[in-house]
């Protein structure tokens, strides 16, 4: 039998696959926005899901024909799978969106200065209820100096976030504002909070969460492919020459290496021309904090992505990739569908590190269907190895200060 003969024994209709593909595609994307919700929208959520895993594993079959310890044992297993995926969303608060550090929006104006020279200067354009803000500065506000320090003429937006952000090295401090306000100048004191960060990794403990998640999908891919009699096989996991494929694997992180050099060079050049820059390496430098303050040596690391990315192979490119050719028809179709899906899960590095990641999902799709012809477990080791050395990389960056210059010095709004 060949290998996506293979892959095909047993499988299910285009309307369960399509079920099968949303609930695993669902369990993964969800928890990570959970515990941005109240109490009730998250039972909601979370009883759908298990009925939605019920209706497609149909437990109630297998008690109606006697074989009750099955019919018990999906049950319990499903919902081990559907805690250990939802349990960072419920106890981690890994969706938790911190408030701003100040509370306030601003523009670049251009007003007159000493000697009536033209010169730019920052207004608030407006102030965030409940923010540290509210109540000190105001709508048409013109800040011209923090701290005892006039603000550039050149670019004093830049230099007003800047100061913002790196306010008493990220913590709770007391900030001075010089103010023109109604044509009078005054000095106005605030208490900004800690500098936020959206990174998933920030908690020391996200990547135990990530973890479970990673174990909990897995166990959900699972228990589909049993439902359906299908098995690791339809996965593309195989035993016969597993030696080989991790030689395999370093071809292929080569490959994923040129794919991401590739794919960084267009992007680049995009990525100034929407002024989207500064941004995205503002992203990225938040991402990589957060991996490297987590304080995990790289041999830990590298044992955590050998499940963190072999549960993304496993879902996206072993369960995801066959289900939509089902769906759709054709090998090529599925991939670069898959790798769409994929790019977004890691939205929260940036709009140009979707497409990015999404470029790398289709190399991996790639491979696994057109290159080792159904066989994963290469894939799977090539984007643990992947992770892992850039990972390796980021530690050196953030130690040798090299990270700190080359996402330096324009900012995000505070």
């Amino acid at each position: 039998m060949s290998n996506d003969a293979q892959l095909f024994q047993n499988a299910p209709s285009r309307r369960r696959a399509l079920s099968e593909a949303a609930l695993v595609l669902v369990t993964v994307f969800v928890p990570g926005s959970l515990a941005l919700l109240d109490l009730v929208p998250r039972l909601v959520i979370t009883c759908l899901l298990a009925a939605w895993g019920l209706a497609l594993l149909r437990p109630w079959v297998d008690w109606r024909a006697g074989q009750m310890p099955r019919a018990v044992g999906a049950v319990l297993l499903f919902g081990l799978a559907l805690g250990a995926s939802m349990a960072g969303g419920w106890l981690g608060g890994e969706g938790v969106v911190p408030p701003p550090r100040l509370g306030v929006q601003h523009k670049g104006v251009s007003a007159e200065g000493d000697g009536q020279d033209v010169q730019k200067v920052v207004e608030i354009t407006r102030v965030v209820p409940g923010a540290p803000a509210d109540g000190r500065l105001e709508v048409g506000d013109r800040i011209l100096g923090v701290d005892g320090q006039m603000l550039s003429s050149s670019d004093p937006e830049e230099e007003f976030q800047e100061r913002i952000r790196t306010a008493g090295d990220g913590a709770s401090t007391e900030m001075r504002f010089i103010v023109q306000r109604k044509g009078e100048m005054s000095e106005v004191k605030v208490t900004v909070g800690p500098t936020p960060n959206a990174s998933p990794f920030k908690k020391p403990d996200a990547i135990l969460w990530l973890c479970l998640r990673a174990l909990g999908v897995s166990l959900l891919v699972g228990l589909l492919l049993w439902r359906d009699g299908q098995g690791p096989a339809q996965l593309g996991l195989v035993r016969e020459g597993l030696g080989r494929e991790i030689l395999i694997s370093v071809p292929v992180v080569v490959g994923a290496y040129a794919a991401n050099i590739a794919a960084s060079i267009p992007l680049a050049v995009l990525g100034v021309f929407l002024k989207l820059t500064d941004k995205e390496l503002m992203a990225r430098k938040e991402v990589a904090t957060g991996l490297v303050e987590m304080g995990l040596s790289v041999p830990v690391f590298a044992a955590a992505m050998v499940l963190v990315a072999g549960f993304e192979e496993l879902a996206f490119r072993g369960f995801l990739v066959p289900r939509l050719k089902l769906l759709l028809g054709n090998w090529p179709a599925a991939v670069v569908l898959s790798a769409a899906l994929f790019g977004l899960g890691h939205f929260y590095e940036g709009v140009l590190a979707v497409v990015q990641t999404a470029v790398l999902g289709a190399y991996f799709g790639f491979v696994f269907v057109f290159v080792r012809r159904f066989r994963l477990p290469s894939v799977m080791l090539a984007h643990a190895a992947f992770n892992t050395i850039n990972f390796t990389l980021m530690i050196w960056l953030q130690r040798s200060g090299v990270l700190e210059k080359i996402t330096a010095p324009r900012l995000p709004a505070p």
